[in-house]
């Protein structure tokens, strides 16, 4: 006697899949490039504290995609796409330096 096979439940998903920001690597190499060359604290608070930001503001595209195949779905970055990317990046750093979370519980 065969045993059927039964399909994964909605909590027994096949792990082959991942829901990703596709702009994650993007943002977070900008921030830490920008961060790198700026008088401001450089700790790992600050450093989130900023990526957050830009995810909130923009950045945010989730993509369900294989491992390894998320380079096909990044979004396309032209000229002006950085140059907004930066400017959102320099915004972030800036509310980040003038108002750190340090002292902040939360």
């Amino acid at each position: 006697m065969s045993e059927k096979k039964e399909s994964p439940t909605q909590w027994e998903r096949p792990k082959e899949f991942k829901l990703i920001n596709a702009y994650d690597d993007l943002v977070r190499t900008a921030v830490q490039e920008m961060m790198d060359s700026t008088d401001m604290c450089k700790c790992e608070r600050c450093y989130l504290d900023a990526c957050a930001i830009v995810f909130n503001q923009k950045y945010t595209h989730f993509v369900n995609t294989r491992e390894g195949d998320l380079l096909r779905k990044v979004p396309s970055m032209n000229h002006s796409n950085r140059v907004e990317l930066m400017v959102t990046v320099m915004n972030a750093l800036k509310l980040v330096k003038d108002f750190p979370h340090h002292d902040v519980e939360s």
